[in-house]
């Protein structure tokens, strides 16, 4: 399969980097948009476990839990990475299958650049394109970040 670009998104919050990591990982269940899960309205938490080889995930309200990908690098308040076993089609993939996010937290002012990149789409196989299209959409990665945006804001 041919490489399939990378896509970037980035937002500013008003928080120091120590703050904007722990909100994006600690409370990714408070924020992550439904839409954007397999329990939608049923879901009851999403969980970034705090350590590399953790598991990203979500539990619906029966206790089920889905994952979403590993974490493969944690270096707080900096850097995330995570694999994201979610394909095209949004039905779980196995991890060989899976592409790569990574989320830089730069300080930038009083506040925080949160920078993402989402690579490695081709691991996907026939549905890279048209993922990376859809994360790459307004309704991608821009919304699920303008979502957290918007938590810290409250």
């Amino acid at each position: 399969m041919t490489a399939v670009s990378p896509l970037r998104a980035n937002i500013t919050v008003d928080a120091p980097p120590d703050r904007a990591f722990d909100a994006f990982i600690g409370e990714i269940g408070r924020w992550w948009p439904l839409a954007y899960t397999y329990a939608g309205v049923d879901l009851d938490t999403a969980v970034i476990e705090p350590r590399a080889g953790g598991l990203w995930f979500e539990r619906n309200h029966a206790g089920e839990e889905t994952a979403w990908g590993e974490v493969r690098a944690w270096e707080p308040p900096s850097r995330l990475v995570l694999s994201f076993a979610v394909g095209a089609d949004r039905r779980p993939e196995p991890e060989a299958r899976a592409s790569e996010v990574e989320i830089r937290f730069v300080p930038e002012g009083r506040g925080t650049r949160i920078e993402l990149e989402h690579r490695d789409f081709e691991k996907h196989g026939d549905g890279a394109e048209r993922l990376r299209e859809g994360m790459g959409s307004p309704q991608g990665w821009a919304l699920i970040l303008a979502d957290f945006a918007r938590y810290m804001r409250s």
